[in-house]
């Protein structure tokens, strides 16, 4: 075993040295991963189209009735015992999502706190 310091700021100084070094180390590897990825996209040059594509047609969403739904959820409202007027609006999402319910949850529990 070699010799043995026990100077506080020499050791601080030493451990700050391994610490920023390795780090450094790991800014390089990064480097390197990125050049050498092989999940990136390479970019292709375009290729003239001989002839142009057929444009889609666009497919109109179909209406839906949300009477009943809105009734549904008035009554479930009512059942509460809240009235109407404390409804500031009802609204279908497009698609409810994990995302979307965090999101609700946490407005939610915002206006409990306040």
């Amino acid at each position: 075993m070699g010799p043995v310091t026990t100077n506080p700021w020499l050791i601080s100084i030493i451990n700050m040295t391994i610490v920023f070094g390795v780090l450094a180390a790991l800014g390089v590897l990064m480097k390197i991963i990125q050049l050498v990825d092989p999940t990136q996209k390479k970019t292709e040059k375009p290729v003239a189209a001989s002839a142009p594509a057929a444009a889609p047609a666009a497919v109109a969403a179909p209406v839906q009735d949300d009477s009943e739904v809105i009734a549904v959820i008035a009554a479930a409202v009512a059942a509460l015992g809240h009235s109407a007027e404390q409804i500031a609006c009802v609204r279908r999402l497009p698609e409810a999502s994990w995302t979307q319910n965090a999101h609700i949850e946490a407005i939610s529990v915002r206006k409990e706190c306040f």
